[in-house]
Formats: structure tokens, sequence, C-alpha cells
């Protein structure tokens, strides 16, 4: 592999009537550093859904930008995320 590093990135949307985005984002980085997997995050803004999610027309964007030198499990990080009831749809895509 290049470099022996494995990249990622996540894209969440998040309710945007929820108060403690700041804080589901903490609890997302703070996971991803227990794995040892270096975040730089990005607040893309509130934009308007193609389509109604959970009676929501607009949705808060973040994107993550990941790197680790191992995969991550993704099984786990899944989970994590769909417990957090406040992100409404999250997207991972692994860059070569």
């Amino acid at each position: 592999m290049k470099g022996n590093k494995n990249q990622y990135q996540l894209v969440l949307v998040l309710n945007p009537k929820t108060d403690d985005k700041e804080n589901i984002i903490k609890k997302v980085t703070t996971w991803l550093e227990t794995k040892k997997v270096e975040s730089t995050q990005v607040h893309v803004g509130l934009k308007e859904l193609a389509y109604e999610i959970e009676k929501n027309n607009k949705g808060d964007f973040w994107t993550l930008d990941l790197n680790s030198k191992s995969p991550i499990k993704l099984k786990e990080f899944n989970l994590l995320l769909n417990r957090e009831s406040n992100i409404i749809r999250y997207l991972i895509l692994k860059k070569e």
C-alpha cells in the first residue's frame, strides 16, 4: 500500500434541530482517537436534502477525513454511528 496508510472520508448528516452537534462530533472523534485514527473535521453547514429523512427537509452536514495505519473496523464504527439518534445519515468512503 502507498505509505502504509488507510484513508477514509466520513460524511455525517445530523438532525438540524439538535443542540448538541459538537458533542456528537466529539463522541465520534473520541472513538476514532481510541482506535488510533487521525481525523480532520469540516463543518459544511445546513443543506437542503433531496428527500425528507425522519421528517427533516434539511440536514447539518459534516465531513471528516480519516487516516490510520491499520484498517478501521467498520462493523464497530457502524454500530457507534447507528446508535446515535441525531445522526440521520452517514457515508463512509475508502480513498485509494
